[in-house]
């Protein structure tokens, strides 16, 4: 009987009983062969490369002005002199200074009628939207006009509307036997005059805001609330509003930043501050301060200020981030 003899490499260890074979990969290769996993470092660099851009974009518009401003709030300097170093004085001239007063009162004026009437339009709006009832459409198309027109050229189009002589506002009004006021030019009626302009210019963020919100809640919610005998009012307030305070949230920054910051352009143009300071923010009195008056100091303390209370005001409405415990 022939014996059939089998050659073994002594090299390669024989498989004894219980061993496990080797581990293959899916893609049939051993794992000293796999491709390595980019490391921490690695992933670090190329998030690097991508915030950098901006972060250095952030820190030369934005922290450098900052920071440069708040030392220039130490200086007594005209663009024409050297600048003399007086310390806090600026600051403390704040107190002293009637017009900074009445443009800080006015500036807490504005943003009460803007950013309220903002928050809630906004929501209203975008809730109808989203229910999409007959002519939606033609609704989200309007709507979105104010976002694309400069905020000069909306204020130039609604200081022709608000003309007590040929603007339809005193138009209309006298069609219904109402006799119109000037209405830019009257001391109670010019800062809500303004306002609206500003509310009609920032609805359209807030709208797409709460629009994508609305479009994130989870059906099965308003359908367990019909079920329940909900109507719409108690969905609104027990389901949707809850659902979308993130965003609420959210745009009150944004107003607020905006309303303060960006409602130069249209005060500027519509009222130049007037009547009798009535419209005289805090941002316009500013601007006076610095390229009428040529005091670069006490607009810089004024504008130091101002750029801590926006802080701390975006502080007080972030809300507070929630952490989800692991029970045993």
């Amino acid at each position: 009987m022939n014996r059939i003899v089998t050659s073994v490499d002594a090299s390669v260890p024989m498989a004894r009983a219980g061993d496990k074979p080797p581990a293959i990969s899916r893609a049939g290769t051993p794992p000293s062969r796999r491709r390595r996993k980019p490391t921490d470092a690695f992933a670090a660099l190329w998030a690097l490369l991508f915030v950098g851009p901006n972060f250095v974009l952030f820190a030369i518009f934005i922290l450098l002005p900052v920071v440069a401003a708040f030392a220039l709030s130490l200086f007594d300097w005209n663009m024409i002199a050297d600048p003399r170093f007086i310390g806090l004085r600026n600051y403390a001239d704040i107190a002293g200074d009637p017009r900074a007063l009445n443009s800080i009162i006015k500036t807490v004026y504005l943003v009460v009628i803007g950013v309220i009437p903002t928050v809630l339009l906004s929501f209203g709006m975008a809730v109808l939207i989203n229910t999409r009832f007959i002519g939606y459409s033609v609704i989200r198309t309007l709507y979105f006009l104010p976002i694309v027109i400069s905020f000069v050229a909306s204020a130039v189009l609604w200081r022709f509307i608000y003309d007590p002589r040929v603007g339809p506002i005193n138009a209309l009004l006298g069609m219904m036997g109402i006799n119109g006021t000037n209405w830019l030019q009257s001391t109670a009626w010019a800062m809500p005059a303004i306002s609206l302009v500003i509310v009609w210019l920032r609805l359209p963020l807030g709208i797409i805001l709460y629009l994508a919100a609305l479009q994130q809640i989870n059906p099965q919610l308003i359908e367990a609330a019909e079920i329940d005998g909900a109507g719409p009012w108690q969905k609104l307030i027990h389901v949707i509003w809850p659902n979308v305070k993130p965003v609420t949230f959210l745009i009150l920054i944004i107003n607020l930043r905006g309303i303060i910051f960006d409602s130069f352009d249209v005060v500027q143009v519509m009222t130049g501050g007037g009547p009798l300071d009535s419209t005289d923010i805090l941002i316009k009195y500013i601007y006076d301060l610095a390229f009428a008056q040529l005091r670069l100091g006490y607009a810089s303390a004024l504008s130091t200020v101002l750029f801590l209370v926006v802080a701390g005001l975006a502080l007080i409405f972030t809300p507070p981030r929630t952490t989800r415990g692991v029970t045993a």
